[in-house]
């Protein structure tokens, strides 16, 4: 039998796999959003890419972000991939993973005029929303992924450190130990009764 392995080695571990779980997602969007000819996808592609990128680096229920282990995250020695990381965590925080009006513009449409989105004439009071779009931007997704594969690549190096460093001190060969998340695998929010 093994070890118990310390609760702290077990977040370590938790956060730099789960973070390289989410630099896998991001990468999958991201080929999906390449491959993709329709804009509307392309949106939802590009928003994926987005957040899987930047969970690791909000508070994770339970396990904390990806800084405690790289606390001065973005540290790359090329300055342009920091800033890469920069934009995305903008693009998650200020316009893509909350309702925003920053990227937004918003019109109120009278009788008898065209409609700034359609190109229709309004026949009553009406509205319309235009929204910042990344769908169409290939290069600018291509220079944000390049920093997906590269944190995905340090990942992988400090993953397999982390791992031999931990599992040659607490296991045994032959061993497998499940790791502790110290949360039930999911659990729905529970309704309270209308009082």
């Amino acid at each position: 039998m093994s070890i118990a392995i310390p609760l702290a080695c077990q977040k370590r571990l938790l956060r730099l796999i789960s973070a390289r779980a989410d630099m896998q997602y991001a990468s999958d969007a991201f080929r999906r959003f390449m491959a993709c000819p329709d804009n509307g996808a392309r949106y939802h592609f590009f928003l994926s890419m987005v957040l899987a990128y930047c969970r690791p680096f909000t508070e994770n229920n339970g396990i904390g972000s990806l800084r405690c282990e790289y606390p001065t995250f973005p540290d790359f020695a090329d300055a342009d991939m920091n800033l890469r990381h920069t934009r995305l965590l903008d693009l998650r925080n200020k316009f893509l993973g909350h309702s925003s009006i920053e990227g937004t513009r918003v019109y109120l449409v009278g009788p008898g005029a065209v409609s700034p989105m359609s190109g229709r004439l309004e026949h009553d009071y009406g509205w319309a929303i235009e929204k910042l779009m990344f769908s169409g931007e290939e290069r600018f997704a291509s220079w944000l992924h390049d920093l997906i594969l590269t944190l995905s690549l340090r990942l992988n190096d400090d993953i397999k450190l982390v791992v031999k460093e931990v599992g040659s001190n607490y296991l045994k060969s032959g061993e497998v130990y499940v790791l502790d998340t110290g949360k039930n695998p999911f659990e729905w929010t529970q309704q309270h009764p209308a009082s």
